[in-house]
């Protein structure tokens, strides 16, 4: 399924903030994106939050890789 262009956006403007990929996982309502954490004290969170916060949901969670950051978009089905 291709993801909206809501989600390709706030995908590009967060590997911008992050200068590295980030993963996209589609979900039942529509599209995760997450990727991994930055260090607490890094100059970027500013940026970040701002990006994570256009999704429809976000936060960071603890995985076995370490903390991520992620935002979902939800799709509205036609």
């Amino acid at each position: 399924m291709p993801i909206s262009l809501r989600a390709a956006a706030l995908r590009t403007a967060l590997e911008r903030a992050l200068d590295e990929p980030v993963h996209a996982l589609s979900t039942d309502r529509g599209v995760r994106i997450h990727a991994p954490a930055p260090a607490p004290d890094d100059s970027r969170w500013q940026q970040i939050y701002s990006v994570l916060s256009k999704g429809d949901v976000w936060g960071s969670s603890y995985t076995p890789m370490g903390p991520e950051v992620w935002a979902e978009i939800h799709e509205v089905s036609a």
